[in-house]
Parts: structure tokens; sequence; C-alpha cells
């Protein structure tokens, strides 16, 4: 069972992209990548920050790829909001529904700001 210590070590991992200590704790501390922390799936983490290969490791891990956050935003729309095409591409790959809506409504697409993404967003699979 993880600790607060060991939650908080893994929200900042997973920020910054530091994939060692993420392997770390999920493997030696026995963190869940499918349980939510503060409200968030630690992909959403990820995903807010434009760590496209902690995505990878985390889906390796069973992460839900359409998982939601408390505010019901998930985390595909969190790196769409911050125009991380890498993940966003990633995530579509990985299964991600392209066809969500904002808590206020908008479709992925109207949320999407950078070319590429929308592009993304408009392919057909």
């Amino acid at each position: 069972m993880a600790d607060a210590d060991s939650s908080q070590s893994f929200i900042w991992s997973l920020k910054n992209g530091d994939l060692d200590q993420i392997k770390d704790l999920v493997e030696k501390k026995s963190i869940d990548v499918r349980k939510p922390i503060d409200g968030r799936a630690p992909i959403h983490f990820a995903a807010d920050y434009g760590q496209r290969e902690v995505i990878e490791y985390l889906l390796s891990k069973g992460a839900d790829v359409n998982a939601v956050d408390k505010h019901g935003i998930s985390a595909l729309l969190a790196a769409i909001w911050e125009g991380h095409t890498d993940c966003v591409k990633l995530m579509l790959e990985k299964g991600a529904k392209r066809e969500g809506t904002s808590p206020d409504g908008k479709s992925y697409l109207e949320c999407a700001e950078k070319s590429e993404i929308k592009s993304l967003l408009s392919a057909t699979t």
C-alpha cells in the first residue's frame, strides 16, 4: 500500500517525467496506476505535463486511457488543452475516445487550438 509521501513523490515524478522513479514506485511501493490521487488518475498528471513516455509506461501497466478525473476531464482532453500533440497522438493510438466533450460542453475538436491536434481528432480510424 502506498503512503502519502509515496503518492506525492509519484505525482512529482509524473509531472517531471522521471520514469525511473515512477517505475520504482510502481514496482516497489505497489502504487496502482489506475487509482486516483487527489481525484485524478496518474495518467492525467502525465498528460498535463506532456510526458509521453510516462503515459506509454502507465498504459503498459494497465492505466485506463479513457479515465476521467473528479471534474469529468479525460487525460486526452488534458493533453488537448495543453497542446501536447505527441501525447494526444499516443492516446488516440491506444484507444482514447476522440468524441468526448469538456465540462463546459465543447467537443474535443472545439477545445483544440493546435492544427496538428485538430487533424488527429478529425482523422477517421
